[in-house]
C-alpha cells in the first residue's frame, strides 16, 4: 500500500522539466515525525509510537531505542535534533509525550531529553532537560532546532484548548489565552542552553508578567496584576501549534509554520521577545494589533507580530491564497546544483492536504516577493522538510515515507554539503535545523489499517 501511495508522488508541471521526486525510505517508518541527518552518514527518524530508528549508510534501517510515550491524539514522539557536536558526543535532543505508566500528567506530559546514540546504534539513557509542559489532548508542537547562537529552540503547542469563533471582532469568543500567558510554556517558543539551563538573555529573565492561571486555557492575562512569574524559558509568544521551524542559514531568521484554527494558515519569522498575536489574532486578521502592548514583561510589549505569509482554509480569493489546512513549516534550498529557476526559494507543505509549495524571497530574505506556486503532491501527509548533505530536498512523511527531490542528470553538478536548516551552530554535514499532523481521509485510504484511525484523530488537529 505505501508502495501505491508513493506512486502518486508527483512534482508540478513547471518542476517536471529540470527536477525528480522519488522515495528515499518507503518502509519501516509509519508514523513518522520527524527526522535528521547525522556527520557519519547516518540518518536518525523519530516514530510517533516511541521508537527511535537509525538508517545505515548502506541504506539498511535498524531500530535504536524507544522512548514509553503517550501517542493518543497528536502526542508521541515528536522531534529530534543533532547536538553541533555530534561527532565528539554523540547527543541528540528529543521532545516526547510521556506516558501515564512512567508519571507523565497533564500538567507536565511533554520532555525535552537529551540522550547519546552511540556507532553500536543503540540510544542510551535520556537526561531530561525541560519538562513542565502541558499536554492533555492536541496542538503539542515538538519542533526542536539549533540556532546559530548555539542554542536550543522549542516549539510548544497550546495544549489542544481551541478558541471559539475565530477573528475578526466582533464575533470572536476566546477561550483560550494559553499562548498569552506567560507563566506557561506552552504556546511558546522556548529557547534553552544545550544543557537544560536557562540563557541570561531569554526576554524575561528577572522579570515579572500579567499574572494568569498556568494550568487552564482561561482567564486571560489580568494586565493590572504584574506578580505573574515568567516561565524564563520563554522566547516568544502568542503562537498556536508550531509545527516545524528551521533557521535560514544566510540570515539566521528562524522561520515557523503556525498551524492556525479555522481560518488562517501562518508562517511567521519569530524573533525574541515579541508576540505573534494568538488568540487575538489569527494571520493578518483579527483585533488591533496594538492588543499585545500590555501583554509583555512588566506589562508592557510591542504591537502583535504579523505573519509573512498567511493562506485560508478552503477556496482562494483574488487576494489570498487557499488549500490551506495544517501547514508544515520549510526550508530554504540554496544548492549550487539545483536548477536556478527553483534555488533560493522557501519550500514548505500542507500534512492534510499532502501538498508542497513555494515561495520566493525578497532581496532581504525577511519576507516574499511573488505567490505562492504548486510544487509536488501526492505526499503522504509532509512532517517535515530538510536540505540533505548532497544538498537536495528531503521531505519526510507521516504516511511512513521520505521522498527525495533532485536534480535531473543534465542538470546536477557536484555534490555539495547543502545549506543545513539549524543555521551556523549545524551538527556537520547533515541539515540538523528543526506537531501534530492533520491528515486527509483520501490520504488515510492509502495507509496501513492499523493507521486509518489515527489518519481521522489526527485531521481533527485544527478543531479540537
Amino acid at each position: 500500500m505505501i508502495a501505491a501511495l508513493l506512486a502518486a508522488l508527483t512534482l508540478a508541471p513547471g518542476a517536471q522539466s529540470s527536477l525528480t521526486i522519488s522515495s528515499w525510505i518507503d518502509s519501516g517508518i509509519d508514523q513518522l515525525t520527524d527526522f535528521r541527518f547525522l556527520p557519519d552518514g547516518r540518518t536518525v527518524i523519530t516514530l510517533k509510537t516511541g521508537e527511535v530508528m537509525v538508517r545505515l549508510a548502506n541504506g539498511s534501517l535498524v531500530q535504536a531505542g524507544s522512548f514509553p510515550v503517550d501517542d493518543s491524539s497528536e502526542k508521541g514522539l515528536l522531534g529530534v535534533e543533532v547536538h553541533p557536536q555530534f561527532a565528539t558526543n554523540h547527543l541528540l535532543f528529543v521532545y516526547y509525550s510521556e506516558s501515564d505508566a512512567t508519571g507523565g500528567t497533564d500538567v507536565d506530559r511533554h520532555r525535552v531529553a537529551s540522550a547519546a546514540l552511540g556507532d553500536a546504534n543503540v540510544l542510551g539513557e535520556p537526561t531530561i532537560l525541560l519538562r513542565g509542559l502541558r499536554g492533555p489532548a492536541n496542538h503539542n508542537g515538538g519542533s526542536l532546532a539549533i540556532g546559530p547562537d548555539g542554542k536550543l529552540y522549542v516549539g510548544v503547542g497550546d495544549t489542544g484548548c481551541n478558541s471559539g469563533k475565530p477573528p475578526p471582532p466582533p464575533d470572536s469568543n476566546i477561550t483560550n489565552y494559553t499562548g498569552t500567558c506567560l507563566t506557561t510554556a506552552n504556546g511558546k517558543i522556548l529557547r534553552i542552553n544545550l544543557d537544560g539551563s536557562i540563557p541570561a538573555d531569554n526576554p524575561l529573565v528577572g522579570q515579572m508578567v500579567p499574572a494568569c492561571d498556568p494550568d487552564a486555557c482561561t482567564p486571560a492575562p489580568d494586565t493590572n496584576d504584574l506578580t505573574g512569574t515568567p516561565r524564563t524559558e520563554i522566547w516568544a509568544w502568542g503562537v498556536r501549534n508550531p509545527w516545524r521551524f528551521s533557521f535560514d542559514p544566510r540570515t539566521g531568521f528562524l522561520w515557523l509554520g503556525d498551524v492556525g484554527e479555522v481560518t488562517y494558515e501562518e508562517v511567521d519569522i519569530v524573533a525574541k521577545g515579541q508576540h505573534y498575536g494568538w488568540p487575538y489574532r489569527e494571520g493578518g486578521v483579527g483585533d488591533a494589533v496594538n492588543v499585545c502592548r500590555a501583554l509583555g514583561p512588566g506589562g508592557n510589549g510591542a504591537d502583535c507580530v504579523d505573519p509573512r505569509y498567511y493562506c485560508k482554509h478552503g477556496a482562494a480569493t483574488s487576494t489570498l491564497d487557499g488549500n490551506c489546512t495544517a501547514i508544515t513549516g520549510g526550508v530554504f534550498v540554496d544548492s549550487p546544483s539545483w536548477p536556478d529557476a527553483f534555488r533560493g526559494l522557501y519550500y514548505f507543505g500542507d500534512s492534510s492536504n499532502e501538498v508542497a509549495w513555494t515561495l520566493p524571497p525578497n532581496a532581504a530574505r525577511d519576507g516574499f516577493a511573488g505567490p505562492r506556486a504548486d510544487f509536488a503532491s501526492g505526499l503522504p501527509s509532509p512532517v517535515r522538510f530538510l536540505v540533505g548533505p548532497d544538498g537536495n530536498l528531503y521531505i519526510g512523511n507521516f504516511g511512513g515515507s521520505i521522498a527525495v527531490v533532485a536534480p535531473l542528470p543534465a542538470d546536477a553538478g557536484a555534490a555539495d554539503a547543502g545549506s543545513s536548516d539549524a543555521g551556523a551552530a549545524d551538527a556537520g554535514t547533515g541539515p540538523t535545523g528543526s506537531g501534530g499532523c492533520s491528515c486527509s481521509t483520501a490520504g488515510g485510504a492509502f495507509l496501513p489499517a492499523a493507521l486509518a484511525g489515527l489518519w481521522l484523530v489526527l485531521r481533527r488537529r485544527r478543531r479540537t
